[in-house]
């Protein structure tokens, strides 16, 4: 015989016991002594809820049917932002009708030893022109680093790719494992003469281990020397932790606050590329015949920006930035105003809508003119017209297509990607 005695006073337990035990005995004089055979089991806490005695539905049926209704919230609003962006981006100006690429009927691979011999003019236009056949080599360029396993490699695939092409400059490669110099330019200094900026002896072991950068240098015969720095992309996991400190602080040079990580690692460049380059008129050995151009991907468009500001604020002469798949560094529209005015003319920003990188971190703002691939189609928005209504472009919200982004996270972000919608482009322009 089973007896089911319902435990009610520690109702907190929520128990059932099944008692078994000899026939002969009553249940009044039931003792502890036959319980030789029993079990608990654990009950449903609707069981002893007062809505499951009144046939109402359990609390976990309540939440389904929230989930529900958010998702289908959530759908909806997916829907409309997409069909509000569709219909946004047919006022936008094709970046192959824009004035700001310049109009030459020009191979994809157009000979190379000619932009890096030849003199750049200097544009007397109010707005730049950009050409594209350089610009898909530089950003071709600012690729390069990452393929090989240690610095010394990679010096050597740089020097040979370059040499291949025409290029007769040098080439540097920095690791950042150690200052060149020990430069305190316009910083404070330690009881010990060290500047602040200098690499952390905690993370020198793991940064040494990858390049940071690459300069590119050349003195042409009208002795104009051409200066090209190449900053790297995320590759190192100190370069992630960089990109996390995405907080915001105020930077006296800079006037304005910038995200923390990246005005962290354009410090240590600055720094670090000083003792390389020409120096600006006005100084010890200084010349007006000296430019610098600044290239990066990833990481190192956001450090590029940060760098060309620096270096032209200690009176370097910057021609252009270039910036690939950039994350945002500014904090703010004013901010961003700020730098705006001391970033050259020919200052870029080549984005793809399916690129994650370019979103982050959402709160943040980028500059300059911005070569955005959308779909199938590019676009050319000049930095003077991404604001107010107009600058929907910018927005996270109403571009972010979470679903497509993870699909294409591993493709659109790569410098390979880019180069072929850049090559698209040229086909466009060219009519072919």
């Amino acid at each position: 015989m089973v007896n089911v005695v319902s435990i009610q006073r520690p109702i907190k337990q929520q128990y059932a016991i099944l008692v078994n035990y000899a026939p002969e005995l009553s249940f009044s004089s039931l003792s502890l002594s036959p319980f030789r055979n029993y079990r608990a089991t654990r009950l449903h806490p609707s069981y002893f809820s007062t809505g499951a005695k009144q046939g109402h539905k359990p609390k976990y049926q309540h939440n389904r049917s929230f989930f529900v209704v958010a998702a289908a919230v959530a759908v909806t609003a997916s829907l409309y932002t997409r069909h509000l962006r569709e219909e946004k981006l047919t006022t936008l100006p094709l970046a192959k009708d824009s004035e700001l690429l310049r109009e030459q009927k020009l191979s994809v691979a157009a000979s190379s030893t000619a932009s890096s011999s030849q003199e750049q003019p200097i544009l007397s236009h109010s707005q730049p022109m950009y050409n594209l056949p350089s610009l898909i080599e530089t950003v071709t360029r600012a690729g390069l680093m990452g393929s090989t396993k240690s610095v010394k490699e990679e010096l050597h695939v740089l020097r040979k790719w370059h040499a291949n092409r025409g290029y007769n400059g040098g080439i540097v490669v920095r690791d950042l494992s150690r200052p060149l110099f020990s430069l305190n330019i316009g910083h404070e200094t330690n009881d010990e003469g060290k500047g602040f900026h200098s690499v952390d002896e905690n993370v020198r072991g793991n940064m040494s281990q990858r390049e940071c950068y690459y300069l590119y240098y050349e003195v042409h015969s009208n002795g104009e020397t051409r200066q090209q720095l190449f900053c790297r992309g995320t590759t190192l996991f100190d370069d992630v932790i960089t990109c996390l400190q995405a907080w915001c602080v105020h930077d006296e040079e800079l006037g304005c606050s910038v995200h923390f990580g990246f005005n962290q690692h354009a410090n240590r460049v600055v720094e670090d590329v000083l003792p390389l380059l020409v120096p600006p008129r006005g100084k010890e050995g200084g010349t007006n015949h000296a430019t610098v151009e600044v290239c990066g991907h990833s990481l190192g468009g956001a450090v590029a920006m940060l760098v060309a500001i620096k270096l032209r604020k200690r009176g370097y002469f910057v021609t252009r930035v270039t910036s690939l798949a950039s994350p945002r560094f500014c904090s703010g529209v004013e901010e961003s105003n700020i730098l705006k005015k001391w970033l050259p003319k020919e200052t870029i920003r080549i984005e793809d809508d399916l690129d994650p990188v370019i979103y982050l971190p959402p709160m943040g703002v980028s500059v300059g003119d911005k070569l955005w691939f959308a779909k199938d189609k590019a676009y050319m928005l000049p930095k003077d017209s991404l604001s107010g209504e107009n600058g929907w472009p910018e927005s996270v919200w109403l571009n972010l297509r979470l679903f497509e982004t993870v699909l294409n996270v591993f493709k659109t972000h790569r410098v390979g990607s880019y180069v072929n919608r850049l090559e698209q482009l040229v086909k466009d322009m060219n009519g072919d």
